[in-house]
């Protein structure tokens, strides 16, 4: 309310101003007509646009920085966070039901106020977000080798575009008046042994000119491949590194770790190995015995884990004779992808002064995700435990002298399935987008009118490593199965066979977005006045979003994660698969109209006042102004600012997305019971449940920002823009990590047996946390001069992040998130890129840089009691170096290496639970290390 009062006070304030000084004008000068434009963040064509933190990179500029994609260029920004919304840290099988929606897809987080709080648009109008997630666009959708430059609004701008611009605004805007033919092909190739590799080729070509022939019809495909690279590939990429405090927490191994339960060899009371130790081993190995875990691929010991996780339930008698898994070796660094990106364009010449376009942009992005083979424990279901009579059947009181281990009963056991291979999903997403407008002049006045249609389908199928619950019981329970391989050992033939035909493969669960838009503005001049014209903008906005999502429990796959005899009596049940409930079809719609006005106060005040109203279906109605302003008291000096608001409502998913369950991944420690209960130290298969919550509230936001441009010569301008974001009722999707390690606050979500006290399940999923508060600066320096008869240009832009303060309910403390290790958003003090750029003749070179600080790693205090539980990450500098020849004619060729000083990705000692990554970070990091890039354009005409 307050804002809006201010918003009307300055418009009359500045009215009245013009109006006054129109009274008292003796004359009026002559006004030379300029060619005004418009850039997002505003609606009214103007000359002079730096009123806006707007940061403009080229298509060159993007090619000469060694960005490949989207993704790449963002991660660069310092504006964007670093985050989990990635190819790679989305291929997480450890993370909530809703984050495996979005495995393979890339997306923007400015300002780390999440993808829905970022506004992504192409050609300034918006497109269908994710086909699974609903929540915001993936970055693959986005035709990079058509882009003709970015724009990124680093300020609110939900009065101008809509509701959901909160973090920012990101335009991609593509080529559209293209003249000739031309081909591309590039090849990225890391020096280092292994994966990684990544080819383009690309044609594009266009007829036609504007200016003489009032038409102009271009087009352009894309085609992309990328090779796996896996942590095999890289020597630092280990989760198993005890001397600096990493092991994996996991309980299974290729070479299956006999378990302690009742009725089975190896007793619930455990067993003596030898003499001379009186400690009873609830857990056996042979090759943890004979110091051999390492024998098998991925294979490690589980005794570093006893000091390392002993808060966690790790002791001498169940981990000293136990194998393990380095599973953060076994997961992929960079996904295998193909990727195919189609543009079309035909812009016509109406009037002199109208023009008309239709435009059509498709992509499909096939990107695959490898997890770690999937682990279970016999004791599930007494019938999978391996016989007596089996022919491979350990007697370890013979072999190792366990004492109390009784050869005439079946081995329980625990085993990581390597034999399956690693669990394989392909995420497909297809994305099309049908877009038709006209633009022009009418009384005087710029009008613009389009119409879009755009279309988002995302789908996930099981490629390898998943079995069916049923096949896989028989072939257990058979004892032709050998759990107990030994180094140099495989599976007979007739097993190998048997293990391919329960393999379950097929489509899981997909889902579609669909957004139709229809929308008009005009804008010019309301008056001429002595400081300038008084310009203003109106239009409206209508769009109506589906979203609809099938569902795992609708294909013929019934995920389950234990082979109990209740699941299996469930048709097509399949062995660890990521499960999902569908969400029923629906749609909404959204009216919005708004208004703009360019008060130019004085001749060296302007305001920019602004005002939208929305109107959701099913949600309700907002309004949102905002106020900027532009003061120059001094050439070469200007002060810039605005405030605003802005308002996110929860996407459909996120509402209507159905409940699941599904069984903790590790071990958990009742905080309440574990003390006391050995029992509930260590647990594994808690259950957990997530799903959509329909009583969601809308986030909203106040924004605001100051800044200052100064040019102290003609050729070099100075900037820093101080911002802040506040957020309340900020929708987060809480995992079970988080509500285990914030117990205390989310206590009530932990649903118990009344009889025993014991968790019967963790509630998780989507809530409203209580708000964020966000401040920081942006700077940067541009500089441009003559040299030795070429033309030099540097850059630089930085973040730097003074705030992030979030608290998860009402009544918790505010937390300060800047330095400090977290499971989604990283919120690195500083970050930032600068460039060095030298242009003479046919040669074009640059020198880029991007810097990541470091911060402090994960508090391991909550996992060991002993030794070191606190240190800082490093930070992260790389160097791109990339020359650009074109003394020959319609031909130039670019080379460059990526990561010019082979610059490993900074140690952590996090493990692959709750981000993808174990000693790494792909939040931060490039895992490729020094990478040839080659590129050839040839032109036709």
């Amino acid at each position: 309310m307050k804002l809006n009062k201010l918003a009307r006070n300055l418009a009359l304030v500045g009215i009245g101003t013009q109006l006054v000084g129109a009274a008292l004008a003796q004359s009026t000068a002559p006004v030379q007509k300029v060619e005004k434009v418009e850039v997002t963040g505003s609606s009214i064509k103007r000359v002079n646009q730096n009123a806006l933190p707007l940061q403009v990179i080229t298509a060159d500029e993007i090619r000469n920085s060694g960005s490949q994609t989207a993704e790449d260029l963002l991660n660069s920004l310092g504006e964007n966070s670093a985050n989990v919304d990635n190819s790679v840290s989305r291929n997480s099988v450890f993370g909530a039901d809703q984050d495996r929606l979005t495995g393979g897809s890339s997306f923007a987080n400015l300002r780390g106020l999440g993808p829905t709080g970022t506004l992504v648009l192409l050609n300034g109008r918006r497109v269908s977000t994710h086909g699974m997630s609903g929540g915001a666009v993936d970055l693959n959708a986005i035709p990079i080798e058509a882009v003709e430059r970015v724009e990124v609004l680093k300020d609110g701008a939900s009065a101008i575009y809509g509701t959901d611009a909160i973090g920012g605004v990101i335009n991609f805007i593509l080529k559209k008046n293209y003249q000739g033919a031309a081909l591309r092909v590039n090849l990225t190739n890391p020096m280092q042994a292994g994966g990684g590799q990544t080819k383009r080729a690309s044609i594009s070509g266009g007829y036609g000119s504007m200016e003489k022939d009032r038409f102009n019809v271009m087009g352009s495909f894309t085609m992309d491949r990328n090779t796996i690279l896996r942590g095999y590939d890289r020597e630092w990429a280990t989760g198993f590194n005890p001397a600096w405090g990493l092991s994996p927490d996991t309980t299974s191994a290729p070479h299956a770790n006999i378990i302690a339960s009742a009725g089975t060899a190896l007793t619930s009371a455990g067993t003596t190995v030898g003499t001379g130790d009186p400690t009873k081993f609830t857990n056996l190995n042979l090759l943890a015995y004979r110091n051999q875990c390492d024998q098998l691929p991925g294979g490690v010991p589980l005794a570093p884990n006893i000091t390392l996780w002993d808060k966690f339930g790790y002791t001498k008698a169940n981990s000293q004779y136990r194998c393990a898994t380095d599973y953060g070796r076994l997961f992929m660094l960079t996904p295998p992808k193909e990727g195919y990106n189609a543009l079309a364009r035909a812009t016509f010449a109406v009037t002199g002064t109208d023009t008309a376009f239709v435009e059509f942009n498709g992509s499909r992005t096939d990107v695959r995700s490898e997890f770690t083979p999937y682990q279970f424990s016999t004791s599930t279901n007494a019938i999978t435990n391996y016989p007596v009579n089996g022919p491979y059947y350990l007697n370890m009181k013979a072999l190792i002298g366990a004492n109390d281990f009784d050869p005439t009963k079946p081995i329980a056991y625990r085993l990581r399935m390597s034999d399956w291979g690693y669990r394989t999903v392909e995420n497909r997403s297809e994305n099309k987008r049908l877009a038709a407008g006209l633009d022009g002049e009418v009384f005087g006045y710029d009008y613009k009118l389009g119409v879009s249609k755009g279309e988002a389908k995302g789908s996930s199928y099981l490629h390898d490593g998943y079995a069916y619950t049923q096949k896989l019981v028989d072939l257990l329970s058979s004892g032709k199965y050998n759990p107990f391989l030994l180094p140099g050992q495989s599976q007979t033939p007739e097993v190998m066979q048997m293990i391919e035909a329960s393999k379950a493969r097929g489509r899981i669960f997909g889902g579609k977005t669909k957004v139709t838009q229809f929308d008009g503005g005009l804008s010019g001049s309301l008056m001429k006045l002595p400081a300038g014209s008084l310009d203003f903008a109106v239009g409206f906005d209508y769009r109506k979003e589906f979203y609809g999502f099938s569902g795992s429990e609708e294909a013929s796959i019934a995920c389950r994660d234990t082979f109990s005899a209740a699941n299996l009596l469930v048709k097509n049940a399949v062995m660890g698969c990521a499960s999902n409930a569908r969400s029923p079809d629906q749609e909404r719609t959204i009216k919005a109209a708004y208004a703009e006005l360019l008060v130019p106060v004085f001749k060296n005040l302007e305001l920019q006042l602004a005002v939208r109203t929305d109107k959701y279906s099913q949600i309700g109605n907002t309004t949102n102004p905002k106020v900027a302003f532009k003061f120059t008291p001094v050439p070469g000096l200007l002060f810039r600012g605005s405030a605003n608001t802005g308002f996110r409502a929860p996407t459909p998913q996120q509402l209507n997305l159905g409940m699941l369950e599904n069984t903790l991944t590790g071990v958990f420690n009742d905080p309440v019971r574990c003390p006391t209960d050995p029992t509930q130290c260590a647990r594994s298969g808690v259950l957990y449940r997530t799903g959509g919550n329909p009583l969601l509230k809308p986030e909203e936001s106040k924004q605001a920002t100051f800044g200052v441009v100064y040019e102290p010569m003609s050729n070099m301008q100075l900037f820093a823009d101080y911002w802040q974001v506040k957020l309340d009722d900020r929708i987060r999707t809480l995992s079970v990590t988080q509500m285990i390690t914030n117990y205390d606050l989310f206590k009530d979500n932990f649903v118990r047996d009344p009889a025993t006290g014991n968790v019967s399940y963790i509630q998780a999923g989507w809530v409203n946390a209580a708000s964020s508060e966000t401040k920081g600066l942006d700077m940067g320096a541009v500089f441009t001069s003559s040299l030795e008869g070429g033309r030099l240009t540097a850059k630089l832009n930085l973040t730097k992040m003074i705030s992030h303060k979030e608290r998860l309910i009402d009544t918790a403390p505010l937390v300060q998130y800047v330095g400090k290790w977290s499971s989604t958003t990283l919120y690195l003090p500083w970050k930032g890129s600068a460039s060095l750029a030298y242009k003479k003749g046919s040669f074009n070179t640059t020198l880029s840089a991007t810097y990541k600080d470091g911060y402090d790693d994960e508090d391991m205090s909550g996992y060991r009691s002993t030794g070191e539980t606190k240190r800082t990450i490093g930070s992260y500098t790389t160097f791109n170096l990339f020359t650009t020849y074109s003394g020959i004619k319609n031909l130039s060729i670019t080379g460059g290496i990526v990561n010019l000083f082979d610059k490993q990705p900074p140690f952590t000692w996090h493990n692959v639970d709750s981000v993808i990554g174990a000693g790494w970070d792909p939040r931060v990091a490039d895992p490729r290390g020094r990478t040839l890039s080659v590129s050839a354009k040839y032109e036709f005409f």
